[in-house]
């Protein structure tokens, strides 16, 4: 390899890039090439190495307690840890013959603290690390709206009168200010009068100019802090169906924004797809507006808008749809006597591509289920029709096991949480994980609370309920051949799910979203700060990869499923998911020591 070829090698393995020229001519310098054969130990607490490792071929594993932890392959490095602290726990042990780079310790660590950038990187926790290689593999395309906070546009002025204001002042008041929004106030609350809602009340009521005006107002106007994320807000308004939104400032109301000026920044197609489910007058204009969903995901992700953030956008407009094609199917007095749930990854906001349907109907105690199951079947399958794949485990609206009154659902948590099959562990889980969307949810509080109570004290049960999260082995070593695939979920979403799911069920946590409990738990001090970081970040890399994976499928015209191919990643993607299968395990540990789950028969 030339000299060349050499410094184009390392500079592509973050974070050498950010040596200087005169830095890199010092690394070349005072680098050697080594080979070592298979089942070389390299580095141990007995033998400490004086050389930072860059791999140019072959393989090497790292060991801790003789369990694998990390398996390096090319333009991988290690181990700074040794380096800096001169002590190791692990052990890193050749497993295909090694031909390496050595970079000498004293130089190594000189150029840690002559650069900081380059320094930084390794002193990082593994959550810091992998935010910084997430940071340089998407952060060049991250769009500016992603930061973009309400007082970046331009906020209305405010016209805002009195509860008792006559229509006619106040109207004289807000052209007076040429604006055709009216703003009420009334004991420290906000209400609005639209043009529309004037035209209303004046044309169509007959109302009398001397009229109070916040008799018509609506109350309460939804509004915003100035310093809130933009996103959030659009959020807001898909969610409400609404055209604009207050703005707080010290708690008091200092203007408004509209939706027209939100949109306008964004750009996006949310909005739209929200308009057409709002007015909607038929099922077939509905499947309409909910098969061009996938084009509003595939614009967002391109902008590489947290996944996060994706899925509370998706989840606001799948609810929509529930909610309108319940109406559509479900006569009046049956809506009045039911619930329309969605559970699992549906229920915590975190489904973006359609892979699957979970949903529930709980029906009023004085109703007969069998009323109901002609129109459940016929929403399942204007659900498929809608793009909504069927559910395998049949966990849909049209199974009776999944239809049927409070009491019987009551009954059947009582049966879940003394069951003894990974079948009651995962219903259970996935009726924790539901949220109402359509229909009296009324129907669905005192099930919620029935879950916790039936649980209260119940270690046993945690601990069987808990130790599904061991249930996929992490594919710490799977990096050995590009021609690998990983299902991700298996490998390590699921993992993160059903161990967050297992420690908010213990700690009486009524957030769904995984992310949401994580820091909820994090604040009860049931995890510590620096894992409950790590799991955010991991959670949020993982996302975003089977994000890309799915959408990359959709494109393709292939099956949408959980595998991504190795051969697909960067080296920077690759290094994100060995850091994130690390977190994983450690994770892992920490639910099987938190529930005992070794003492289990």
């Amino acid at each position: 390899m030339s000299l060349h070829d050499q410094e184009n090698f390392i500079t592509e393995i973050h974070p050498f890039e950010k040596l200087t020229q005169y830095e890199l001519a010092i690394v070349l310098k005072n680098t050697d090439i080594a080979y070592y054969p298979k089942d070389t130990l390299l580095i141990s607490s007995e033998k400490i190495s004086d050389s930072f490792f860059i791999i140019i071929k072959g393989e090497v594993n790292e060991y801790n307690n003789d369990e694998l932890t990390f398996t390096y392959h090319t333009q991988d490095t290690f181990d700074a840890d040794s380096l800096i602290y001169h002590k190791t726990e692990s052990k890193f042990k050749v497993t295909q013959d090694l031909i390496c780079y050595e970079l000498k310790k004293d130089i190594f660590l000189n150029l840690m603290q002559e650069n900081k950038k380059f320094g930084e990187f390794f002193l990082k926790s593994l959550s810091e690390r992998l935010q910084t290689l997430k940071n340089k593999e998407y952060g060049s395309d991250i769009s500016s709206f992603m930061f973009a906070k309400v007082s970046d546009l331009y906020i209305h002025k405010p016209c805002i009168v009195p509860i008792s204001t006559s229509i006619e002042d106040a109207v004289k008041q807000s052209m007076a200010m040429n604006t055709s929004t009216i703003i009420v106030q009334k004991e420290g609350t906000y209400g609005v009068v639209t043009d529309s809602v004037l035209k209303e009340e004046l044309l169509l009521s007959k109302r009398r100019l001397d009229f109070p005006i916040g008799n018509i107002a609506k109350f309460p106007f939804i509004s915003v802090k100035k310093d809130d994320f933009l996103f959030s807000v659009l959020l807001i308004i898909v969610k409400h169906a609404i055209k604009r939104v207050g703005i707080i400032e010290d708690g008091e109301l200092i203007g408004f924004i509209k939706q027209a000026d939100i949109l306008s920044y964004f750009s996006n197609h949310s909005h739209i797809i929200a308009m057409k489910i709002t007015r909607a007058t038929s099922i077939e204009e509905l499947m309409y507006a909910s098969k061009e969903m996938n084009k509003t995901i595939k614009l967002l992700y391109s902008k590489s808008l947290k996944t996060e953030y994706i899925a509370q956008m998706v989840a606001e407009l799948n609810a929509k749809i529930y909610t309108k094609l319940f109406d559509f199917i479900f006569p009046k007095e049956l809506q009045k006597k039911s619930a329309l749930l969605v559970m699992g990854s549906e229920g915590r906001d975190e489904q973006i591509i359609k892979t699957d349907q979970d949903n529930a109907l709980i029906i009023d105690n004085t109703e007969e289920p069998e009323k109901f199951y002609p129109y459940a079947k016929l929403f399942t399958e204007h659900l498929i029709s809608f793009g909504f794949p069927k559910c395998d485990g049949n966990i849909m609206v049209n199974n009776p096991y999944w239809c049927k009154t409070e009491k019987e659902f009551e009954n059947q948590i009582d049966l879940w949480s003394h069951g003894s099959s990974m079948e009651d562990y995962m219903n259970l889980a996935i009726f924790f994980d539901a949220k109402c969307v359509a229909g009296d949810c009324n129907l669905f509080t005192p099930l919620e609370n029935h879950i916790f109570k039936k649980i209260i004290k119940q270690d046993v049960f945690l601990a069987y309920f808990a130790k599904a999260t061991l249930t996929f082995k992490t594919p710490i070593g799977i990096f050995s051949s590009l021609e690998e695939t990983i299902d991700i979920k298996k490998g390590g979403i699921f993992a993160i799910v059903q161990g967050v799911r297992s420690l908010s069920l213990e700690n009486n946590i009524t957030e769904n979203r995984t992310i949401e409990r994580i820091k909820k738990l994090a604040n009860l001090k049931i995890l510590e700060e620096e894992l409950a970081k790590e799991l955010i970040e991991v959670y949020g890399v993982l996302s975003r990869l089977r994000l890309q994976t799915h959408i990359h499928k959709l494109k393709e015209g292939k099956k949408i499923d959980n595998l991504i191919h190795v051969s697909s990643l960067s080296k920077i993607e690759r290094d994100m998911l060995k850091d994130s299968f690390i977190i994983v395990n450690k994770f892992k540990k920490f639910i099987s020591h938190h529930f005992h789950i070794d003492e289990l028969g």
